[in-house]
């Protein structure tokens, strides 16, 4: 379920090079943390997925779910498959929620490969129950099928496949320059000049449940040029923060917010502005009984 786009590979390219070479200061190898990919062999993770919406228009709707995760065995090519299990719906408001989670074919560098064929999982239960023509359904069948990959890719890159063998001068925030969509209009939108700040800390809890100072905090807030949350007018911003351990790439928490300020009157006549907030969060528990933790709270101004 792809709300908005997740453009983190610009940075995983940039972060292999710029970051690691050139950052301000001339920063020593011996300065980096290098993160990488080592997810243990049946590594099974539960993992509490949250959506909040929030306009100013409409009011706030929540999505909810709960499932479990684990990574296969090494298959006859090297490759081993994310498999989703267990999901629990607790609230979906959002029709795209409730929507199978594909399993994941993953290689043996942490890269994303593809997605098993729909009628090995349950999203042929799902269209085999629709009273509609083979050929529709055939349609239909492509649809769902690049939708899932898509966020199934989305995902996977989110939590790892953007990150490993990227390197960072923990401490230090790095400054990228890259292009974002801004609303021009309800329906319009426009490619802007955009900076990203990038910044890794190193040294810090995992979680609550493990509060053990050995995980690192990747953030990455994307803002029009000039631009911040205190600017009049229209607006938008994208923030990712990723607590993981920078030895494994193993996710504790993942969370990426979309804030957009729109005028609804495209520019012509008086400016009538409105604001929206998505917030998705994922939030890992790993090897122990119970649920995770809850998704933090981000306000709307």
């Amino acid at each position: 379920m792809t709300f908005f786009p997740r453009p983190w590979l610009v940075i995983a390219a940039l972060s292999s090079g710029v970051f690691g070479c050139a950052t301000v200061g001339g920063a020593q190898g011996k300065d980096l943390v290098t993160l990488r990919y080592g997810w243990p062999e049946q590594a099974t993770i539960r993992v509490m997925h949250t959506v909040d919406v929030r306009t100013d228009w409409s009011g706030r709707m929540t999505a909810q779910r709960r499932y479990a995760m684990r990574l296969g065995p090494v298959d006859e090519e090297g490759r081993r498959r994310l498999i989703i299990q267990d999901v629990e719906i607790i609230e979906a408001p959002f029709p795209a929620f409730v929507e199978p989670l594909a399993t994941s074919i993953i290689d043996a560098q942490g890269d994303f490969q593809g997605i098993d064929p729909l009628e090995d999982g349950p999203g042929q239960d799902l269209l085999d129950a629709l009273p509609v023509s083979p050929r529709k359904k055939a349609q239909m069948a492509k649809a769902l099928t690049n939708g899932l990959e898509r966020e199934a890719r989305n995902r996977w890159n989110e939590w790892v496949g953007s990150w490993h063998g990227a390197r960072f001068k923990p401490g230090r925030t790095e400054v990228v320059a890259t292009t974002m969509s801004v609303g021009t209009g309800r329906k319009k939108t426009e490619e802007v000049p955009a900076e990203e700040r990038v910044r890794l800390d190193v040294g810090v809890a995992c979680s609550d449940a493990v509060p053990e100072p050995r995980c690192a905090r990747l953030k990455i807030v994307r803002e029009p040029v000039g631009q911040t949350d205190e600017t009049q007018g229209r607006y938008a911003h994208v923030e990712l923060e990723l607590v993981t351990d920078p030895a494994t790439l193993l996710p504790y928490s993942s969370r990426v917010i979309r804030m957009d300020r729109v005028d609804w009157n495209d520019g012509t006549g008086e400016p009538d502005f409105h604001e929206a907030v998505h917030v998705e969060q994922h939030t890992f528990l790993h090897g122990v009984e119970g649920a995770p933790g809850q998704v933090a709270a981000v306000g709307l101004r």
